[in-house]
């Protein structure tokens, strides 16, 4: 598995290991400030095989990625993180099954 963080045009602009979302979310810090005419969206993060399988319809609020500690990088701007059992507490109430259900309307 490549731990290659991707631009919108495919372009190679960070490195992440899987270990920790924190580190994760310093270095998407660092390629906001660096990256001028593209950006990375939470489809050019890697180790997207580290998402629990229950976590592949959750369209409540974006995931850009799940570390090897069970901590998932959340948020539209990657600015939170959730543990994984929040999150699946939070998709079992039924607002947030709701949200997913109009969000694929």
């Amino acid at each position: 598995m490549s731990n290659d963080i991707t631009s919108r045009k495919g372009e190679v602009v960070g490195q992440w290991d899987g270990e920790d979302v924190n580190d994760l979310m310093k270095e998407l810090a660092r390629i906001k400030k660096e990256l001028t005419g593209d950006r990375v969206e939470h489809t050019g993060i890697p180790h997207k095989d580290q998402f629990p399988e229950d976590f592949v319809g959750f369209t409540a609020y974006v995931m850009w990625a799940v570390d090897k500690k069970d901590q998932c990088l959340t948020g539209s701007g990657a600015n939170r993180i959730e543990p994984v059992a929040q999150i699946r507490e939070f998709y079992a109430n039924d607002i947030a099954k709701d949200a997913a259900g109009r969000a694929r309307d």
